[in-house]
């Protein structure tokens, strides 16, 4: 632990030495940031956290950009107060870890070149792949924040990763290669006022008690090593008539698999597993509508075991993995239409295949959902009303969010926003499990 804090420490000096020097040699230099209260109230048809409150944080996100001609130098950080203690990091990316009322995450850092046909980009980044609305098919490169679902969009929950990006540029045509030395986990929520923890890790199963992790040191994580590294490749054909784009990856698993071991009192631990895919996803305008196609082949992937079957195998003295390899396909399909009168609407449908027995898995075969968006602006595009909602076609639970955003001024805006799961009417479920997240967010931001 001392050890990476030191690392930590070193790398945040590291980034502040970078700050002053591209202030001294910048011919130009840009400063903006936001400001954000967040504060949610579990709604009354929720088991546990009736008329708790589930949110109450407050986010300062800077973005600093130095320019020196065909150079950039980019420093996105964001201080997060919790009044609830919910704060969850990775263990990379913060300067405080296990303090959940606090934290100082990195979302970017890197310097950028741009020669016009080959550019450089070094450091912390953001990169989003595939044509899905709020949902991973193809976006595999950058781990997600999965210690919040409540009033956060999927765009917000991407995370840098520190790389080395070479991309070569045509005038209709972009290919990307990526190197990744160091892995960088998704957020989980491990924090112990985190709302999310005791649905990711409850501590019961059935009449067995569960020692749940705490940390990141309770997981198997890669070896910081050279031969552990990832890399990507990108691909992107501009055309009026369509835009085309391919995607590879070989790396690992941004969540772990997470495993049970024991008999009365179950250790859960959890190790991350290498993996591969390819894909390509298309967006064809036609009118006012955009059809949107993406699809993803993952060879061989390691999916989770249940905990059932893991204690199964135990009590009959065999060997219990927490994942089996199993081929993977994943598709959507799906429409945005921009009518007249300020609407905006998506639609999609997406389906995830998996191959073999699916006995010993904590999932089934064969699984799709579909998804709605309607937006509407109002009062001279100064209200936006909208509303969201997926679907699981298997059980048909459901997870909506409806949320009105009104501009007081350019600068500060206020939000009302109502998330909402419902457990199937069979099953739980998908999204039934997070039935007690159901809640409604009051958001204010100022941007400056």
């Amino acid at each position: 632990m001392m050890n990476a804090l030191r690392l930590r420490k070193g790398f945040f000096a590291t980034l502040l030495f970078c700050l002053a020097a591209a202030s001294l040699w910048a011919q130009d230099i840009s400063y903006s940031g936001k400001l954000s209260a967040l504060s949610g109230l579990g709604l009354p048809n929720t088991h546990d956290n009736k008329g708790e409150f589930l949110t109450g944080s407050l986010m300062f996100d800077n973005v600093f950009k130095a320019y020196l001609e065909e150079s950039m130098f980019v420093f996105n950080a964001i201080l997060i107060g919790d009044s609830l203690g919910s704060q969850s990091t990775n263990g990379l990316s913060a300067f405080v870890s296990d303090d959940g009322h606090f934290s100082l995450k990195l979302k970017e850092a890197y310097f950028d070149y741009n020669g016009g046909f080959i550019a450089l980009r070094v450091g912390r980044q953001i990169s989003a792949w595939g044509k899905a609305d709020g949902i991973q098919i193809a976006d595999v490169l950058c781990p997600q924040d999965e210690s919040t679902v409540i009033a956060s969009t999927y765009k917000e929950s991407r995370q840098g990763i520190d790389a080395v990006r070479l991309s070569f540029i045509g005038e209709s045509i972009q290919a990307d290669a990526y190197w990744i030395p160091i892995f960088t986990p998704s957020t989980l929520p491990l924090a112990s006022h985190n709302p999310l923890r005791k649905l990711v890790f409850p501590e019961r199963l059935e009449n067995v008690t569960l020692d749940t992790p705490s940390r990141y040191d309770d997981f198997d994580l890669p070896k910081k090593k050279i031969a552990n590294s990832e890399y990507a490749l990108r691909v992107g054909l501009y055309r009026p008539a369509f835009d085309l784009s391919f995607y590879g990856f070989y790396g690992w698993d941004d969540m772990p698999f997470h495993s049970y071991t024991g008999t009365s009192s179950v250790k859960v631990g959890g190790t991350y597993e290498r993996m591969a895919m390819v894909g390509a996803d298309a967006a064809l305008p036609v009118g006012n509508f955009v059809f949107r196609l993406e699809g993803a082949w993952f060879p061989n992937r390691h999916t989770q075991t249940s905990a059932d079957w893991q204690l199964a195998q135990q009590q009959d003295g065999k060997t219990a993995s927490s994942s089996e390899k199993r081929h993977q396909l994943l598709g959507l399909v799906g429409f945005d239409w921009d009518p007249a009168g300020g609407w905006t609407i998506t639609a999609q449908y997406i389906a995830d295949y998996v191959a073999g027995s699916t006995s010993e898995l904590d999932r089934k075969s064969y699984q799709h959902q579909a998804s709605l968006s309607v937006e509407k602006k109002l009062l001279n595009e100064t209200l936006t009303l909208s509303g969201q909602a997926f679907m699981d076609l298997r059980t048909l639970s459901t997870n909506s969010e409806l949320s009105a955003e009104y501009s007081l001024t350019d600068a500060i805006k206020l939000s009302l926003i109502g998330n909402l799961f419902l457990e199937g009417p069979k099953e739980e479920g998908k999204y039934g499990s997070l039935h007690d997240l159901s809640c409604v967010t009051l958001k204010g931001t100022i941007s400056f």
